[in-house]
């Protein structure tokens, strides 16, 4: 679960719409690996637009809510 000052500070820094270089960049992991969860049943849900992988901000935070080790 994230700590509320976390969540609350990733909320206000955090687009709406969030790329997997963001999500990259926030989670210090790779592109590979985002992807990889992004395919995943039950992992990060996520959405194509214009080609790229998206995902929305509320789902990014309640996928970290769900599975983050903070």
């Amino acid at each position: 679960m994230l700590p509320d000052d976390l969540r609350k500070e990733l909320e206000e820094t955090l687009p709406p719409i969030i790329d997997i270089r963001d999500i990259c960049s926030t989670l210090k992991v790779s592109a590979s690996t985002v992807r990889r969860e992004l395919t995943r049943e039950g992992g990060l849900p996520g959405f194509i637009m214009d080609g790229e992988w998206n995902v929305t901000r509320k789902d990014f935070l309640d996928y970290l809510d769900r599975n983050g080790t903070l």
